[in-house]
């Protein structure tokens, strides 16, 4: 095996500087060795203009295909020089309704266009591509569960879960809803997409459960009247708001939580040249689109401590893809 790569590697290394036609058979075989794929034409051709072999490897190990496939090979994605970020959360009232009838609108018609891939953003899951793949997506559902479950172990949690009561805040289609809904007690499913809770509801429906409770979030108050239970749970969600919007949420969530209760949830932290500032934000024209947004860490473990909450861990995830300056976490909190 290590003869036949030497073999390989000393080939591209002969090719890649020579003519086109040995160009193009390098950069195939730098699709199959780091990449694990056949490339098209069109990614041949893309590639041919690398002068030597260094500049055609860079290019593959930097690539985002690479950097998302393989993160476990690509270490951190922030240095510690990067500088810091303009955020601004706090607003006043009035202004933060503006920014939620915003955001309202927009998952609305993003829910009618393309609930399933704005839920996980790939292209099997547009409506196009979705038939035959459905079983697929909500399994997928599973792997969020057992994150939460091993995540609870690891920090010494009662994984427990038959009695206790969980609300969920962007809950889409019900992907991981209907699997929380088997093993909790109840769940108080809430998101701002009418569509997608409709699509939610039928397969909760489909599988004769009674304890999902689903609320459309119409308004700020709804937002901030949650029921106290004994978990909160959110992922891939709270990205796609503003950072006052990211804020309020989240003091919801904890201030839902009783006494001893446990919150999940995962957010940007840090993505380099990253800045918000609301005015700026509102007057400009914003189509309906999935937005990416960032409250840095700092801010987050203030909001933490001051709904008298603890942090038990944080995890760096690839929740929000995995990119150089860009930094996503998953926060484990318990109430005091």
């Amino acid at each position: 095996m290590k003869a036949k790569m030497t073999k390989l590697l000393h080939r591209l290394k002969n090719t890649v500087s020579s003519s086109p036609l040995d160009k193009a058979t390098a950069v195939q075989y730098a699709y199959r060795l780091i990449l694990g794929r056949e490339p098209s034409a069109a990614e041949v051709l893309a590639h041919l203009g690398h002068p030597d072999l260094q500049a055609l490897r860079r290019s593959f190990f930097e690539s985002q295909e690479f950097r998302s496939n393989y993160r476990w090979l690509c270490g951190a994605t922030l240095s510690g020089y990067e500088p810091p970020l303009s955020v601004q959360d706090w607003v006043d009232p009035a202004t933060l309704k503006r920014l939620f009838v915003h955001i309202q609108a927009s998952w609305r018609t993003i829910g009618e266009q393309e609930p399933y891939w704005s839920v996980l953003s790939a292209d099997e899951y547009k409506l196009a591509n979705i038939q035959g793949r459905l079983e697929e997506f909500y399994r997928s559902g599973w792997e969020s569960f057992h994150l939460l479950v091993n995540t609870m172990k690891r920090n010494g949690l009662d994984d427990r879960l038959e009695d206790k009561t969980l609300l969920e805040y962007g809950c889409g289609v019900g992907r991981v809803t209907n699997v929380l809904a088997q093993k909790f007690k109840r769940v108080h499913a809430y998101d701002v997409s009418t569509s997608h809770l409709a699509l939610a509801r039928q397969v909760t429906d489909s599988l004769g459960l009674a304890n999902v409770h689903y609320v459309a979030v119409q308004s700020l108050r709804d937002m901030q009247e949650l029921p106290q239970v004994d978990m909160a749970y959110s992922i891939i969600v709270l990205q796609h708001n503003p950072p006052p919007i990211i804020r309020l949420i989240l003091e919801s969530m904890l201030d839902a939580l009783k006494p001893g209760g446990t919150a999940l949830f995962q957010l940007l932290t840090y993505q380099e040249g990253y800045s918000f500032r609301v005015e700026e934000y509102l007057s400009s024209p914003r189509p309906a689109q999935i937005e990416m947004h960032v409250l840095p860490q700092q801010r987050v473990f203030e909001i933490i401590a001051d709904k008298r909450c603890r942090v038990l861990e944080v995890l760096d995830d690839a929740l929000a893809g995995y990119r150089k300056g860009q930094l996503s976490n998953t926060f484990l909190v318990q109430k005091r």
